[in-house]
């Protein structure tokens, strides 16, 4: 018997009771009834009778009902079900506990950990839902590399044709993913200094196409990936953790695969997710290699150099030089023509040429700068 039922089945005494004690009840009263039913259960029942799964998800919730309302939402469900799921009355489907894994990011170790421990074997079951790459895109691709006669049409044809492909298998539902391809700038007498983006297809919130073709150098992602000639992949860290990697807009995971033809380099392929942890899926990065290799298609022998001539630099910020070229790649180019008298394409050469030594050099101050402050507080 709680004590409020003890309570009420005292007999009422006579006079008038004190003010505090006669607002106590209506002011409880008034909360009790603006709380769900299951809200009100979740807080009464002890810790010991709760699984691991209840008992965390009470732990990282029970004090926040703006928390609990987004949850819910994400999930499509309703904010009783996640109460129901609190106390333990109710327990959730498979697919919405893999889905509460991707809503709930920055719990997601521990919140795996009760999951096998409370549904042993509950992931480990689910599909993932992404299935490997078809035969479609192999039988579009080999008919354009067959019957194309003009190169530049042929790779740019086939790079469409892949980058489409890929964005409609990895993000049918438009969550934000985008595919860019960068290719190995022209050699310098000691080596390969930077990629250059070239190509790139996106789903909000990435423009759809490039914008601005910024340069990666050894401190990306995919100079990364090239330098080691080996997938790489990186997934969103907490900010108090220090990023081995220059991270572009709105990537919460990214990966990045060499384009390899008979042991050489042409570029390498990036791809962008807003989804963390969305590469952790192998038949993800499986699909990654396939798609990689069928690129390597598009491009003209001369496209692709030896590893060894990689002698990548850093590059400045990226968010630093998509503003900079914005604000002045098209007057460079402009004039370029004017004072050389020479195409467009062939100006765009000179430029790309220039601002990769310009880029070059800021970068290495820029990295000079970073290091040296890092090892000061090393130091002290």
């Amino acid at each position: 018997m709680s004590p409020q039922e003890d309570s009420a089945k005292q007999p009422r005494r006579r006079g008038r009771p004190p003010k505090q004690q006669a607002d106590q009840p209506t002011m409880q009263s008034q909360q009790e009834h603006s709380k769900p039913a299951d809200e009100q259960f979740a807080y009464t029942l002890e810790e010991d009778q709760l699984s691991s799964f209840s008992s965390f998800l009470q732990h990282i919730l029970r004090h926040d009902r703006v928390e609990i309302a987004r949850v819910a939402d994400e999930l499509d469900v309703s904010e009783n079900t996640i109460y129901r799921w609190m106390n333990g009355t109710s327990q959730p489907r498979a697919a919405h506990l893999k889905n509460l894994i991707e809503v709930l990011p920055e719990h997601r170790d521990q919140l795996t950990h009760v999951i096998n421990k409370t549904f042993p074997g509950v992931l480990g079951s689910l599909s993932t839902g992404m299935q490997e790459v078809q035969k479609d895109i192999y039988r579009r691709v080999m008919e354009l590399f067959t019957t194309i006669v003009e190169p530049d049409a042929r790779s740019w044809q086939i790079t469409q044709a892949i980058f489409e492909y890929l964005l409609l298998h990895f993000d049918a539902q438009r969550r934000g993913l985008a595919v860019t391809y960068a290719k190995v700038m022209p050699a310098h007498p000691d080596g390969i200094h930077s990629l250059c983006e070239a190509m790139m297809r996106g789903n909000y919130p990435w423009p759809y196409a490039l914008e601005n073709h910024a340069y990666l150098g050894s401190t990306t992602l995919a100079g990364t990936a090239a330098m080691l000639q080996r997938m790489q992949t990186w997934n969103n860290l907490e900010e108090t953790e220090r990023l081995q990697v220059e991270v572009d807009a709105f990537e919460r995971s990214a990966c990045a695969y060499p384009v390899i033809r008979a042991g050489r380099i042409g570029g390498v392929l990036i791809i962008s997710s807003i989804q963390p942890h969305f590469f952790a899926d192998p038949v993800v990065c499986e699909a990654v290699i396939e798609y990689t290799q069928l690129l390597s298609l598009a491009f003209s022998e001369e496209d692709f150099y030896p590893f060894s001539m990689l002698n990548l630099r850093p590059m400045p910020d990226l968010k630093w030089q998509r503003a900079e070229i914005s604000r002045s790649y098209v007057n460079r180019i402009i004039a370029y023509v004017r004072k050389l008298e020479i195409s467009r394409q062939e100006a765009e050469i000179h430029v790309r040429a220039d601002m990769e030594a310009e880029f070059e050099e800021i970068g290495r101050i820029q990295y000079e700068k970073r290091h040296s402050k890092e090892e000061n507080l090393h130091t002290k």
